[in-house]
């Protein structure tokens, strides 16, 4: 919808219905891609299906701009009908706004670790940001109040207040977020609204902008900070490991605060350590992030000494050769080997699933049962050709 106003402003467009398509049409295709989720029943058991489709084909350059494109096209059809006013110009901004929703959308999903595969079906690597959480509310304290003032609907401007007001509340009562997110949230909420109303439709669109773009600047760097803190020191607490990756989460609206993975090998064993990173000037005991897991995965407490703001929080163990004999005789596992950056199999051999995701005793949402071997015609089918994230082990 800010991207909508912007394009709005920078026209000098004044005709109501013309900015009410031009939201319409950015909103829908913003939202575009996640349509996989209607299909992702066809594999099967539970959870491969949601694991392997969502952020799965039609998150691809491909098919997501193949999508915009006959999105923008029917809403086109659908305004040019009803407006004897509309011109070809007007067919350009909302086929364009269609084609810019789904490549954001793409870049929104690439910031944070979950991953996606844009370049298929050339490629079915995926990428990963490592910056963002999964839900930042900055871009909302930013962004709302700024498209709140642009609307003339007054339902849909208190829609987007009530909004904005359940996510602040939402953070000032999650544990994890600290009370400096918090309060820094709500003077970015004020400023944001100051913005709104004391400045011009094109000052305000140009402050909020440059403002939305500082947030993945600022985390990205940061990222980069809580990676390489990351890699020196597992270099000084366990030299001989061999890191093959390592990803990071960020705490709402703090960029000092991370998570981070390290994934790696040693004399045939593979290991994943968790621990939370420090970017600011105090002690590493002051981050929080990973000390609430408490994972199904069967991990050991790491007491390793802090190394700067990096503390050691947990590691999960097990040889190589029992993940690739599990690999080859067990299809479901070989199925979730295609999503899973950072694969664990529980002590039991009963579970599989992502250390990312782990976070609770019991089974979540990227946790894979595994009951006794399945019969060749109960393997999952419809199985996409993502590349295995960590397909290095198994050479």
């Amino acid at each position: 919808m800010l991207v909508a106003e912007a394009v709005c402003v920078a026209r000098r467009e004044s005709r109501a219905s013309l900015r009410a398509a031009a939201y319409f049409v950015s909103a829908l295709a913003n939202n575009l891609p996640d349509v996989d989720i209607v299909y992702t029943w066809i594999t099967r058991p539970r959870p491969l299906g949601s694991l392997l489709h969502h952020r799965g084909h039609t998150h691809t350059l491909l098919l997501s701009a193949l999508g915009a494109w006959l999105l923008g096209l029917a809403i086109w059809r659908w305004f040019s009908r009803r407006n004897a006013d509309a011109v070809p110009a007007d067919r350009r901004l909302l086929v364009g706004l269609a084609l810019a929703g789904v490549v954001l959308h793409l870049c929104l999903d690439l910031g944070n670790n979950y991953g996606v595969h844009p370049f298929w079906p050339v490629s079915g690597r995926w990428f990963y940001g490592d910056s963002i959480f999964i839900i930042e509310p900055s871009w909302w304290a930013i962004a709302i109040p700024v498209v709140a003032e642009a609307l003339e609907r007054r339902w849909l401007k208190v829609l987007l207040w009530v909004l904005l007001t359940a996510v602040l509340l939402l953070c000032w009562f999650l544990p994890f977020v600290s009370m400096t997110s918090r309060l820094t949230l709500l003077a970015v909420t004020a400023l944001s609204l100051l913005v709104a109303k004391r400045t011009s439709p094109s000052t305000r669109i140009r402050v909020t902008l440059a403002a939305a773009l500082a947030v993945p600047l600022v985390f990205g760097l940061a990222s980069t900070r809580a990676k390489a803190a990351l890699r020196e020191a597992t270099q000084a607490a366990f030299p001989a490991l061999t890191v093959l990756d390592v990803a990071t989460t960020p705490m709402p609206a703090n960029p000092t605060c991370w998570e981070g993975l390290v994934a790696g090998e040693q004399a045939g064993v593979y290991r994943v350590l968790r621990a939370s990173v420090a970017l600011g000037p105090g002690p590493a005991n002051d981050c929080k992030a990973g000390m609430d897991v408490e994972p199904s995965a069967p991990v050991t407490v790491l007491t390793r000494a802090n190394h700067g703001g990096v503390r050691w929080l947990s590691a999960y163990s097990t040889e190589v050769s029992a993940l690739a004999r599990l690999r080859e005789t067990d299809c479901r596992f070989r199925a979730m080997l295609r999503f899973a950056r950072l694969p664990y199999v529980s002590a039991s051999g009963k579970i599989a699933g992502d250390l990312r995701y782990d976070r609770g005793s019991g089974l979540d949402f990227a946790d894979l049962p595994l009951p006794a071997p399945p019969a060749l015609e109960d393997c999952p089918r419809w199985v996409p050709g993502w590349a295995e994230p960590r397909a290095e082990l198994f050479r």
